[in-house]
């Protein structure tokens, strides 16, 4: 998350306490009438189809300052977490017409992992990216990143649907040399027998100072060598996420804010292929929206398949506990070309 984002939250920043056990929190949601505000009927948005969203509200606090996002079960259930180490489950109710409409059964728990309970210290707490992938094991996996202190941990996916105990994955020692604001906000698990070598893509929310460019950098990791690259960076977009799709496809979601103009948030589609060492790569604009359609600081990204083979993309907000924001989710239907 980039700190200078909303000024207002260095006011309102604080510690979360070690949750000793697990809350179930209390959630209401407002569906959205329609993703464009003048136009609520609107449903095609470059290349994506409007589904549904709506707005969460809950009596934890808690549930708040979402980045991350993975879509399960055709679209029944969904895993986030905090930017505090805190990681959320829940379902996801529909209406009669398959619309998301709001969240069930949900709970919060404080990450572990293989040395105890993750620390709550904000440096140490800080989790942004969040993916799963199948293990060598044959089970289940979830990997995240963290921003501040910046490091890469991966754990097997319980059978209550959180992921831990949690262990390191080695990272390049360049990745130090982001700034602590503006580090790892994504990683993205690789399709399994991937011709690159790793496991996983990281990428920093923007380049590291001094680096003599503003392409943001990224390293597939998890190989024998990581692969050092870059991501173009376009009118003033940082990134928020990524995750690779059904496609092969490498899908990331990107955020630009201005005084003035308020939020922007895009989405833009990489080829796997053009990812090798000293690479530049650069994508294709899937979609764009800004404060003229029902976004506020879009921070996680989800690419998943509906039990008919339909391929839905997912975006939740990260609202930094400020009233002046909201936790939103959002779905669209990738469009057929």
């Amino acid at each position: 998350m980039r700190r200078g984002l909303f000024l207002a939250a260095a006011l309102f920043a604080f510690t979360m306490p070690v949750l000793a056990a697990d809350i179930v929190a209390k959630v209401t949601a407002r569906p959205l009438p329609g993703f464009s505000i003048s136009e609520p009927g609107r449903v095609h948005f470059g290349g994506l189809d409007w589904v549904g969203g709506f707005e969460v509200r809950s009596d934890r606090r808690e549930l708040g300052g979402l980045s991350g996002l993975v879509v399960a079960d055709g679209g029944g259930r969904l895993l986030t977490m905090s930017d505090d180490g805190l990681m959320v489950k829940a379902g996801i109710s529909r209406d009669d017409h398959g619309r998301p409409v709001g969240l069930t059964g949900t709970v919060i728990r404080r990450m572990q992992t293989t040395e105890g309970m993750l620390s709550a210290r904000k440096e140490l707490s800080d989790s942004e990216g969040l993916d799963v992938y199948p293990g060598p094991d044959g089970r289940p996996y979830g990997v995240v990143s963290f921003e501040q202190q910046a490091r890469v941990l991966t754990g097997p996916l319980t059978t209550d649907g959180f992921i831990g105990p949690l262990k390191a994955v080695a990272i390049p020692k360049e990745v130090n040399r982001l700034s602590p604001n503006r580090s790892l906000e994504s990683v993205a698990a690789l399709p399994a027998n991937n011709q690159l070598g790793g496991r996983f893509i990281i990428l920093g929310e923007a380049a590291e100072p001094r680096a003599g460019t503003e392409d943001q950098p990224g390293w597939v990791i998890g190989g024998r060598a990581p692969i050092a690259f870059r991501v173009r960076r376009s009118n003033g977009y940082d990134l928020t996420d990524a995750k690779v799709g059904p496609d092969g496809r490498l899908y990331v979601l990107e955020r630009r804010f201005a005084l003035l103009e308020g939020v922007d948030c895009r989405i833009r589609v990489f080829n796997l292929g053009d990812i090798r060492p000293g690479a530049v790569i650069d994508g294709r604009v899937l979609f764009e929206a800004s404060m003229a359609e029902q976004i506020d600081n879009m921070e996680g990204l989800s690419i998943w398949r509906t039990a008919s083979g339909e391929t839905h993309l997912s975006l939740i907000s990260d609202d930094n506990r400020l009233f002046l924001q909201r936790t939103l989710y959002l779905e669209f239907r990738l469009a057929r070309p």
